[in-house]
């Protein structure tokens, strides 16, 4: 009696292959990354691009002297209170290690946030809704899907480099559609803190979560962006009161 031979398992796509794909082909990268999971490796790629591309403009004078102004600026507008010589002073002798605090917390901050985004989507969708994939497979969506994020700030390192420029959101945000809107009003705040890529890259991880758990991708990326759209308002409210408390 003759035996059937098993198939050996196809291999995935390569991290490279795999960190393309999501850039041009989201939908069908996904569907191969959800049968072979492997979020270490793309997550230390990621992380590798954003550390570096947020070091580099803080590397130069004028890119320290932003990221410095920028802190001074966020500090007021939070506290609602100007700061003071030896805040400045404190802030301006930190401002040197600027490049050494963007590498380690980079590396530090996103495997952090990329397991509580994880463990949200899992409860949400397993527990919540039902699903039955892996805590792996979900991982693996949420860190994929930060490439694109990883390319906005590979991007726009060079521009803030050029510029003499230094913003979490990087020169890509929403704020820059809108420039007659006053500095630190409550519209240009708000603008200014959504990236394009922020909304790129939330509209792929739906794609992902929809690969992941069939489900509707469009409906998903709905609610995820209402819900950054509703935390950046909440944030802009809460730095304008600090301002008018002050």
């Amino acid at each position: 009696m003759s035996e059937t031979a098993a198939v050996p398992a196809q291999p995935g796509p390569g991290l490279f292959a795999r960190a393309i794909g999501i850039i041009t082909s989201p939908r069908a990268t996904f569907e191969q990354i959800v049968k072979n999971p492997k979020p270490v490796a793309i997550l230390f790629l990621v992380a590798l691009v954003i550390a570096i591309s947020a070091a580099l403009p803080q590397s130069t004078e004028t890119g320290r002297q932003a990221a410095l102004d920028q802190q001074v600026k966020q500090t007021e507008r939070f506290t609602g209170r100007p700061v003071n010589d030896q805040q400045y002073a404190r802030m301006e002798s930190m401002s040197k290690y600027g490049p050494v605090f963007a590498l380690v917390g980079t590396f530090v901050t996103l495997p952090i946030f990329s397991l509580i985004f994880a463990g949200i989507f899992f409860v949400a969708f397993n527990v919540a809704l039902g699903g039955t994939a892996s805590f792996k497979q979900v991982l693996a969506v949420v860190t994929h899907s930060q490439v694109i994020g990883a390319l906005g700030a590979l991007l726009g390192a060079p521009i803030q480099m050029l510029k003499g420029t230094v913003t979490m959101s990087g020169p890509f945000n929403l704020g820059a559609l809108a420039p007659f809107l006053e500095e630190g009003s409550k519209p240009a705040t708000f603008l200014g803190m959504i990236s394009v890529f922020m909304i790129w890259g939330t509209i792929v991880n739906a794609i992902g979560l929809g690969v992941l758990y069939r489900r509707n991708s469009r409906t998903i990326a709905i609610v995820l962006l209402a819900l950054w759209f509703l935390f950046f308002g909440v944030i802009t409210m809460l730095f304008s009161g600090a301002a008018s408390a002050g």
